[in-house]
């Protein structure tokens, strides 16, 4: 269960199984500075996700803005094809009025012509019914039927005369039925065109408004993402700032002031304990957060810096008596327990090696040790993993 050390030798049984039972005291236990600073460690980590998740929402406002000008330019090619569409129809409308009012004239006029026939198809039926009950005349009969010569040329102008003018309507007439005929075909030409203008009109209606639908829709969509990622990010600073506040309130309760863990360590660890490698309770023993070194003379010698750092908390705790935490600002954190003496304050910067405290016995302590533990990302590793 016990590490055994080269050159020294071990402790009773009793002795091991005291000192394992003190550990998991301790561990159980932890003492409100333990459990504070694992509560600090959470609040770190939920900083970095939300830093993580932050940094994702600013990349999608970003593509959101750079697609903005793209939207934009297709927005006003949207109300160029709107504004297009639209003179499309204020002319299909204004070419139907004219063609309404031209079909209104041509009915006048044929209602006018239509009357002018009417009334010399009367005269000429009147012209065919008297010829019809009279006859019409021969030269002949004229010559037979007049008095003198003088009576037959007045007759024979006068036959003249009427026939010229039966011949006259006859081509008035049909000069009129032509007329209205021409009219009527224009009616149907211009009643075609009308109803192909009314169909082009319907279907310019119908591509106006899907135009207007997707350019609502655009604008919309840009709204709605715009603002889904804006309150995303409002939330997510919102949450940052809680979380902060939490951090710092959690630190000074801890360290008595804001800790800034600008120090980055060098990712490798010397021993804690110069000159002493025997290890009374190793790491995971009943539980055990680290490993306890010890000696018969270790009382009051230096224990160092494992790596460079920035100290989180030199202080007391009921459970680890005298002690610091490290913070070597690359997710690894070192902390130091039972000593007799401190030799560094809390905030303090450290460089590897460095003495931070001498060993002692103070807290839940049976005897003269170092307790020393490795965290990484805010899980507890073996320290030996290290050496």
């Amino acid at each position: 269960m016990f590490k055994k050390n080269l050159g020294h030798k071990g402790p009773s049984s009793l002795c091991r199984c005291l000192a394992a039972f003190v550990s998991l005291v301790l561990l159980c236990c932890g003492g409100p500075m333990a459990l504070a600073a694992d509560s600090l460690e959470e609040l770190r980590e939920k900083q970095e996700r939300l830093e993580v998740q932050k940094e994702i929402n600013d990349q999608r406002l970003e593509e959101l803005e750079k697609t903005a000008e793209e939207k934009a330019i297709y927005r006003d090619e949207l109300n160029q094809r709107i504004e297009s569409v639209q003179k499309e129809i204020d002319g299909l409308r204004t070419g139907i009025n004219e063609l309404n009012w031209e079909l209104g004239q041509l009915e006048e006029r044929i209602a006018g012509k239509q009357a002018q026939i009417d009334k010399n198809m009367d005269l000429l039926k009147a012209r065919i019914r008297a010829l019809y009950v009279t006859g019409e005349p021969s030269a002949v009969q004229v010559v037979l039927n007049s008095r003198s010569l003088v009576e037959v040329t007045q007759k024979t102008q006068l036959l003249r005369a009427v026939t010229q003018r039966d011949r006259q309507l006859i081509e008035r007439l049909n000069g009129q039925i032509k007329a209205i005929e021409g009219d009527l075909d224009k009616i149907n030409s211009d009643k075609e065109l009308l109803g192909q203008r009314k169909k082009a009109l319907e279907a310019k209606n119908t591509e106006l408004l899907e135009l207007y639908r997707e350019a609502q829709d655009l604008a919309a969509n840009a709204v709605d993402q715009q603002w889904g990622v804006e309150s995303i990010a409002a939330m997510l600073e919102g949450q940052m700032e809680e979380n902060e506040e939490a951090i710092a309130q959690l630190e000074v309760e801890i360290y008595g002031r804001r800790i800034t863990g600008d120090f980055v360590g060098t990712g490798t660890f010397v021993w804690p304990m110069p000159g002493y490698t025997y290890l009374t309770c190793n790491f995971g023993d009943g539980g055990h957060r680290g490993i306890d070194i010890a000696g018969g003379d270790i009382y009051g010698k230096p224990v160092v810096a494992a790596d460079g750092g920035t100290v989180l908390y030199a202080g007391w705790n009921d459970s680890y008596g005298n002690c610091v935490f490290i913070d070597h600002g690359n997710g690894y954190e070192t902390r130091y327990a039972h000593m007799s003496e401190l030799a560094v304050e809390t905030g303090e910067v450290l460089e590897q090696s460095q003495v931070v405290g001498y060993a002692g016995s103070t807290g839940n302590s049976t005897g003269p040790h170092l307790h020393f533990e490795t965290i990484y990302n805010g899980e507890l590793q073996n320290p030996m993993g290290f050496f």
